[in-house]
């Protein structure tokens, strides 16, 4: 009988940490993470937005793996939520309290970060989905939170919603350091993807790199080992 393959869904999160993980996959977000780490010798790479230009491109796929990247590098990092009308990290792993608890007041941070259990990255869920999240996430709530995890945190990252849809991730990113666009092969037309650059530059917002999800690295035959390990590009590749 012929097995068919899982196809990965927003509704599927696939981890480094997980056994089955193919070396490849692991290595590129390793290599994103020194890459990051790289930035921020001489730049401050604390918080760093990651989100794409419309939906099912791999952004949450993308922050929780580099936030795990991260945290196997003895760094004390924290992965948060901050798609409120449409979160996925849950989807890792639940826990009773999140973003939203925090901001409305019902919780403490302390209470809303919980440890993922298969590495010492620290996560901040969503929460509940709220009917204002526009209005949350511009909130002076948002910016003292924002302000709380850099003291907490080596790194933070915020996965955002899409910054063509919503204007979710160019207010966001008012609080940010840095941003990672990414960019699905062969489904992101380049026009919507220059489009989602000027929109997110126009908010202030340094974009340092982007990912490039949903690559196919068996069916590239032209290049060695070394450079099928993953595809990441810095802003020179727009």
């Amino acid at each position: 009988m012929r097995i068919k393959k899982t196809r990965l869904t927003t509704k599927h999160i696939y981890c480094i940490s997980d056994e089955n993980a193919p070396t490849y996959y692991s290595e590129s977000f390793k290599m994103i993470a020194t890459n990051i780490e790289f930035i921020a010798i001489t730049q401050k790479c604390k918080n760093i937005l990651i989100t794409s230009a419309i939906d099912n491109e791999g952004k949450t796929n993308c922050a929780v793996n580099i936030a795990i990247a991260l945290a196997g590098c003895d760094k004390k990092v924290c992965l948060v939520d901050c798609d409120l009308r449409r979160p996925s990290v849950h989807l890792v792993q639940r826990h009773r309290y999140g973003l939203t608890h925090v901001l409305k007041g019902e919780c403490k941070l302390e209470e809303a970060l919980f440890k993922h259990s298969d590495s010492d990255l620290n996560i901040l869920l969503a929460g509940i989905i709220p009917p204002n999240p526009t209005e949350l996430i511009a909130s002076k709530k948002m910016e003292n939170l924002v302000n709380q995890l850099s003291e907490k945190f080596d790194y933070i990252i915020y996965d955002s919603p899409p910054c063509l849809t919503l204007s979710d991730a160019s207010i966001l990113g008012r609080y940010m350091d840095v941003c990672i666009l990414t960019v699905k092969h062969h489904f992101t037309d380049k026009r919507v993807l220059a489009r989602a650059k000027r929109i997110l530059e126009s908010a202030g917002i340094k974009i340092v790199g982007s990912i490039i999800t949903q690559y196919n690295v068996k069916k590239d035959r032209s290049n060695s080992y070394y450079s099928n390990v993953g595809k990441y590009y810095d802003e020179s590749d727009y």
